[in-house]
């Protein structure tokens, strides 16, 4: 019997999409955390070829002005198997590399597999209007073309495709051969040994795919998988481009994986599947006919000793290929960290001493600085990317400074409760953004909510941390460095993490581990080059198991158009009504304009070269959208092509984004970066270090609308462009 279990970390990581063939690694610390013995917060990208040391403004660009992509890290670690069932966390932890000793045979070499997909255009759309999320998933009455009906799922994406007749998106059959084999691109399986991969492995379609075969105990090659690059074939134009690439792993040196993602493309394919550029952008979330290069897939590993024996590692990783993080050291106040934890505290019995049978425990004393501070020290950091006036960002400061103290005032009656009763108020309470799944305004998750009132208590005074192992310590650290809270559709991954059936629930065996994805297996040794490989897979609240593009098949599609869309909104659903012309000023409706995700998208930012300009001086510094220049001046009613008459939609909701949803096919890798001023090159050494500024941005200075500060509402004036 093996005297250690072994697990790959994080079980969920992200890479990020970059118009460059160069890379840099994810960051491994917290963001916005402070981090002993340098002047820079948590958050920051690593450098490829390093341990830990952090990449500078200088290495966000290559030399060309490309955005660089961000690699996914793996890395395996042992843990002592004492018997029994597994706990969270786990005591110790120690990283297996090329070298190491486990069950006292050394490691002479590791055989990594993964496998990239994306599933978005054979998916449900994900409702932008309803909001509602993984209630959509739960049987309920529809109604379509007069005949009202039961469903569990929503209306399928391109429900007319390879049809001459409208069909109705309830009951078209997602699992149709037609429709696995041309909207889904799947670049299969690819494996590599650690001790050969300097030379990176391509998910491209001309890279015939790979795996690791128990049965031979070898990489073997599978020539009759079939790889899908769907409308691959044509000449870029308006911004559209053929996908032939998902991405590529590599090794470093001591045997980690590098995985990286495609270089965020967004192709149009006609109803035939044939590459067309000259397809409609209509909507922010669900556009038929149109693919983008996001991915997801898993990620396993076999251990290779000098003795010739080889030993797979049990539960597998995942790996989410997303958008840029264009400010990585800005922390979100709900943070996805905070929805999958929330999910396996409350329904998996994770740490029973926090929650169990049903309840929270009252006597819990949460650790200030792991269970408190973070969502504290979030709500101060929006100050960096979104329009909040002085006396707003003066609170912020004020709650950061707070301790494990008992807050000196009653800190509760500003936080927004979670259980509902409150998601139709805005200002004073907190969060200030907009929410989902059909709440108007953001909470906090029910854990977050429950440690801030015990610390609010008091009962914070002298707790002790819990402790995490390094390879725990990075699956948190990965998952808090990403967007949670609003879902509609998110920028990382949704609302299916709050599903229990996405997740591996053998996790107390010591060989898994928490927060899994519920991996299907799979044998490609039963490939066939006519058949398509991947099928429907998972669908939330079923328990079936997860494929390769089922994470980011329930994301916007494209990415970009979501991302352009999600600067300022009013609230949906809106307290008094859907916001209209009539309405507009009858006092009834909210026509305050509202952030989405700022922490992940930065709406207003400071530049590096404004503060330069005012010597350092922020107040006399103005804001500049982040997505700004030519075809973001706002105005009444964004310019929609052919696409059906928009709604009511001033000049105002408009600001910080392009007007015709194409522009941002080309203009997303324009965008610049929020980081520290102590990571930014020729950071003036009289200048504050703790400003996050905007930096490698390459749009113009002077086109930009002028920032207004908040509260801002529709029909305010909206400043023209100003040198």
């Amino acid at each position: 019997m093996s005297d250690t279990s072994l697990r790959i970390h994080p079980a969920i990581a992200i890479a990020r999409v970059g118009n460059s063939t160069e890379y840099y690694l994810g960051p491994e610390t917290m963001a916005a955390s402070p981090q002993e013995g340098t002047a820079l917060t948590g958050g920051l990208p690593i450098k490829p070829g390093t341990e830990a040391t952090t990449i500078t403004s200088a290495d966000l660009r290559d030399a060309q002005g490309r955005l660089k992509r961000q690699a996914a890290r793996f890395k395996i670690y042992q843990y002592p198997t004492e018997g029994g069932a597994s706990s969270y966390p786990t005591p110790g932890g120690q990283e297996v590399l090329i070298g190491s000793v486990v069950d006292n045979k050394k490691v002479t070499d590791i055989i990594w597999t993964t496998h990239l997909a994306n599933k978005k255009a054979n998916c449900w759309e994900m409702d932008e209007d309803a909001n509602l999320g993984i209630d959509l998933y739960k049987p309920h009455e529809v109604t379509y073309m007069g005949q009202t009906f039961e469903v569990s799922t929503p209306p399928l994406r391109n429900p007319d495709f390879d049809s001459t007749t409208p069909q109705n998106p309830y009951q078209v059959n997602p699992a149709d051969a037609t429709r696995l084999s041309k909207l889904v691109i799947d670049a299969g399986p690819r494996a590599i040994l650690a001790s050969q991969g300097n030379t990176p492995v391509k998910f491209d379609s001309t890279t015939g795919a790979s795996y690791y075969d128990a049965a031979t105990g070898a990489i073997a090659q599978a020539p009759d998988y079939p790889i899908q690059f769907p409308a691959s074939k044509g000449t870029p134009a308006d911004g559209s481009a053929p996908i032939e690439y998902l991405g590529e792993i590599l090794t470093e040196p001591n045997g980690r994986l590098l995985v990286l993602g495609g270089h965020g493309l967004a192709c149009g394919f006609n109803n035939q599947g044939d590459f067309d550029p000259s397809q409609k952008l209509c909507t922010d979330v669900d556009n038929n006919n149109w693919l983008d290069d996001a991915s997801d897939g898993p990620v396993t590993a076999v251990l290779v000793f000098e003795d010739g024996s080889k030993r797979a590692i049990e539960g597998s990783a995942w790996v989410a290929v997303t958008d840029p993080a264009y400010a990585p050291q800005t922390l979100n106040v709900v943070k996805l960290w905070d929805d999958v934890y929330n999910t396996w505290l409350e329904n998996f019995n994770l740490q029973p001493h926090i929650f169990s049978n049903g309840a929270y425990n009252p006597n819990y004393k949460p650790y200030f600085q792991d269970d408190v501070f973070p969502t504290l020290n979030a709500a101060h950091m929006q100050m960096w990317n979104t329009n909040l006036p002085e006396q707003a960002i003066a609170a912020h400061q004020r709650i950061r400074a707070l301790t494990e103290q008992k807050p000196p005032f009653n800190i509760m009656a500003f936080i927004r409760n979670p259980d509902g009763s409150q998601n139709d108020k805005g200002a004073p309470l907190m969060p200030l953004s907009l929410g989902d799944a059909n709440q108007a305004f953001l909470t906090v998750s029910r854990q977050q909510y429950f440690f801030m009132e015990q610390w609010s208590k008091g009962l914070s005074v002298g707790a002790e941390p819990i402790p995490l192992g390094p390879g725990e310590q990075l699956d948190k650290t990965i998952l808090v460095n990403c967007l949670g809270g609003r879902f509609s559709p998110g920028i990382d991954l949704t609302f299916i993490v709050r599903d229990t059936n996405l997740y591996n629930k053998d996790w107390t065996n010591p060989a898994i581990g928490p927060f899994r994805i519920n991996a299907e297996p799979l044998d490609y040794s039963k490939a066939s080059k006519d058949t398509p490989f991947l099928g429907v897979g998972y669908i939330p609240l079923r328990p079936d198991q997860v494929q390769p593009g089922d994470l980011c098949k329930f994301m916007a599609i494209p990415w970009h158009t979501d991302y352009n869309s999600c600067a300022t909104h009013t609230p949906s659903p809106n307290p008094g009504g859907e916001l209209n012309g009539q309405n507009v000023y009858s006092g009834t409706v909210n026509t305050t304009l509202f952030w989405s995700w700022p922490a992940q998208r930065p709406v207003a930012v400071y530049t590096f070269d404004d503060l330069a300009a005012n010597n350092g001086n922020l107040q006399a510094t103005r804001q500049r959208y982040s997505v700004r220049g030519a075809g973001t001046a706002a105005v009444d009613g964004m310019d929609n092509g052919d696409c059906a008459p928009l709604r009511f939609d001033p000049a105002a909701a408009n600001v910080g984004r392009f007007q015709n949803r194409k522009n941002i096919l080309t203009g997303w890798m324009k965008i610049g970066t929020v980081i520290q001023g102590a990571a930014i090159e020729g950071f003036p050494e009289e200048f504050d270090k703790d400003y996050y500024l905007e930096v490698a941005s390459l749009f113009d200075q002077d086109e930009s609308n002028l920032v207004v500060f908040w509260p801002n509402v529709v029909d305010d004036e909206v400043y023209p462009p100003k040198n």
